[in-house]
């Protein structure tokens, strides 16, 4: 077929699209996808994991993988974050073997549920938030939610400072 066929649409001519160039400069759109190779990080597969918890998976994606280029020298050693729905992580077998981060209220995350009663509870703010982990990490993974967007992101934010470096050291052992 010629290109001729397929004139460039009017509202994409010259435009350069930042955000997709980055998002594949990171991680290209045909790299490996073994499950044994990557960490997800994961939000609910519904409207209020989509619009609460996944900026802030998002934001965790950058924080990982910038702990990375500080603490992994070779890049192929590195695990590959992605954010995956629930619904996607749950019926993998093999992702479910990975070091795994939760991000979401059980009610709209069912990995969370999932972990809710799997693992000790490691930082509570009674009625507001929760993070959920072994935190020597012998099981690799990690749940946590709050009552609303910003108690989300206060267990977050907790998870970054007091744990995350532990967690990515087991999970790149």
């Amino acid at each position: 077929m010629s290109d001729d066929k397929f004139p460039p649409l009017s509202h994409t001519h010259s435009m350069s699209d930042v955000a997709i160039d980055a998002a594949w400069a990171v991680c290209p759109p045909d790299a490996d996808i073994d499950p044994e190779g990557l960490l997800p990080v994961v939000v609910g597969a519904h409207p209020r994991g989509e619009m609460r918890d996944r900026p802030l998976a998002m934001r965790l994606l950058q924080v990982i993988r910038h702990w990375q280029r500080e603490h992994c020298e070779d890049p192929s050693s590195r695990l590959r974050p992605i954010v995956l729905t629930d619904l996607w992580y749950l019926n993998d077998k093999a992702l479910l073997l990975q070091p795994t981060i939760s991000i979401g209220d059980p009610t709209a995350n069912a990995a969370t549920a999932y972990y809710a009663t799997r693992l000790p509870k490691a930082y509570v703010v009674d009625g507001q938030l929760q993070v959920l982990a072994d935190l020597q990490f012998l099981d690799p993974s990690v749940a946590m939610w709050g009552v609303d967007a910003n108690a989300t992101r206060g267990a977050l934010d907790w998870f970054i400072v007091r744990a995350l470096p532990a967690f990515l050291e087991n999970a790149h052992a």
